[in-house]
């Protein structure tokens, strides 16, 4: 079940929206490499707090850089403002308080990766990491026509974003989510998000009603279904809870629950500061899992 690192070359890049300057790091090969292939998948990976693109693709141990290896797809790693973004917090922040448009960066970004590298505006899909799962949320609320595709990673819902059981969503967006029961910045059990106590970022919901909430917005009325995470042999992870709703639709909702895990992209090549960030989880990949459970993101 675990991904390889593979070595992909990364390259900057920068576009105007909104009247600035604003930066990624891009990993995938160019247009003119793929001429005949216009359709290839766009993956978008936002940052946590303090990072930026390049230190979460490292953080991520380049995991994430798996899905461009052979030119499959172009994956994008985007810089913030002031390395934070304008995502779904209503609280004063850097890019709150300047009124960045980082939904707008979004949407112009999609646009220059399809007209330079030759990526589907129809198949472009979403990884945020804390903070960044909070972009995450606000582009599933604001430009959902937009994404294929979402994972939210150790972030979950603040408690003033909308209403407790959304109204069905006019276009339901699959959805997948990884939190670790021992995160130490975001409680797996909802609370107040913080660096130990330090700079809070306001109350938020569980895990678990963050993922109901997104099944109610893709109109998913049945329970959920719940066990291990299963390994390609049907081996159980033990370490691992799946909690799946909506599992025949097109649009599924699951929550991966890491039993003691932390604030961690769980990945095969780098677990940084778990003394700080807690533990990751030799059992999960996450983008192995994100490959599998939104396979167009790969192929």
């Amino acid at each position: 079940m675990a991904v390889t690192p593979v070595i992909v070359r990364a390259l900057p890049g920068a576009l105007e929206s909104g009247g600035r300057t604003r930066t990624y790091v891009r990993v995938g090969a160019d247009r003119r490499d793929r001429s005949g292939d216009p359709a290839r998948p766009l993956v978008v990976v936002f940052h946590g707090t303090g990072q930026t693109g390049r230190s979460v693709r490292r953080f991520s141990g380049r995991s994430f850089d798996t899905f461009a290896a052979g030119a499959d797809a172009v994956v994008v790693y985007p810089d913030g403002y002031r390395r934070d973004w304008n995502g779904a917090r209503d609280i004063d922040t850097p890019a709150r308080r300047r009124g960045i448009d980082d939904v707008g960066f979004f949407t112009d970004l999609v646009e220059a990766m399809a007209t330079a590298h030759g990526t589907a505006r129809e198949r472009v899909y979403v990884i945020g990491f804390s903070l960044g799962g909070q972009m995450v949320m606000r582009l599933l609320r604001e430009v959902p026509r937009r994404l294929a595709g979402a994972a939210i990673i150790s972030s979950t819902l603040p408690d003033t974003y909308g209403t407790r059981t959304p109204p069905p969503a006019d276009t339901a967006v699959p959805v997948l989510l990884f939190h670790g029961t021992a995160d130490p910045l975001a409680p797996y059990g909802g609370g107040v998000v913080g660096v130990r106590g330090l700079f809070p970022r306001g109350s938020h919901r569980s895990a678990e009603e963050t993922a109901a909430y997104y099944a109610a917005r893709n109109g998913i009325t049945g329970p959920p279904v719940t066990g291990p995470l299963r390994r390609a042999d049907g081996s159980a992870v033990t370490t691992v809870t799946t909690t799946t709703y909506g599992g025949d639709s097109p649009a599924p909702v699951t929550l991966f629950t890491v039993h003691g895990g932390g604030h961690q992209i769980p990945n095969p090549a780098h677990t940084p500061m778990p003394w700080f960030w807690g533990r990751s989880c030799p059992d999960l990949v996450c983008a192995d899992l994100i490959g599998r459970r939104l396979p167009p993101a790969t192929r």
